[in-house]
């Protein structure tokens, strides 16, 4: 009984976690597409390769900086290292410290 609850409560986890990366994924191609439209020309010129970052909108600016706080979210800190985050802090608290 125990072990079925276990294995839900994983299967829920997990769930959660593919949902959460498909939205990543969404948001990423949103704003590679987006960008690309307003700076595209601007970056790959037909001259020579531009890659200069120095008139982009501070709206880019932050929402990369906030796709990179969700990877890093996402695939450092994932499901597996906060389980045994948990676990490590259980076991601390039951050897009293």
């Amino acid at each position: 009984m125990e072990n079925n609850e276990i294995e839900k409560m994983k299967y829920e986890a997990a769930k959660e976690h593919v949902a959460r990366i498909r939205k990543f994924v969404v948001s990423l191609l949103i704003f590679c597409i987006l960008f690309l439209l307003f700076y595209g020309s601007d970056l790959f010129s037909f001259n020579k390769l531009n890659f200069g970052f120095g008139r982009i909108s501070i709206i880019f600016w932050i929402w990369g900086i906030i796709l990179a706080v969700k990877a890093v979210k996402l695939f450092v800190l994932d499901y597996d290292w906060e389980r045994k985050t948990i676990e490590k802090y259980i076991k601390n608290e039951e050897n009293g410290n």
